[in-house]
């Protein structure tokens, strides 16, 4: 299943890309993650690793392209496997972010994905608000 959100932050795309690059930052505007921690040396670049808890479940995440300021992704394995997507397009004095999320459920919640499906695409929006809001600060 996928999940595409753009949002408009009044940020130089340097900014909204290392706040988004550091997965240490997203307890502080993803009310669903409730733990971020760098599992590998700093600083913060292609093939940094990161132990994250997200709605109750352990993720792996690893950043698998870091062109900054342009494009940053990142490879999750959990449940499900996920890949996010994002790129940052200056617009004047905004950043226009684009993320693309690739769940891949496994097993059981791949029959039970679906039913999930409605409400990862509302709250997905809502949390990148209060990214936007955590950057615009």
């Amino acid at each position: 299943m996928r999940v595409t959100t753009t949002t408009s932050i009044a940020c130089p795309p340097e900014k909204v890309f290392d706040m988004l690059a550091d997965l240490r930052n997203d307890p502080q505007w993803n009310s669903r993650v409730s733990s971020a921690e760098l599992r590998s040396p700093e600083p913060i670049g292609l093939g940094s690793r990161f132990a994250i808890v997200n709605g109750g479940t352990p993720y792996d995440v690893t950043i698998t392209t870091y062109d900054r300021p342009s494009r940053l992704v990142f490879e999750a394995s959990g449940k499900p496997d996920l890949t996010i997507a994002c790129t940052f397009t200056p617009r004047g004095d905004e950043t226009e972010l684009e993320s693309d999320f690739d769940f891949r459920p496994r097993g059981a919640l791949k029959v039970l994905f679906p039913l999930l499906a409605p409400v990862i695409r509302r709250d997905v929006p809502k949390q990148y608000a209060s990214f936007k809001a955590l950057c615009e600060r």
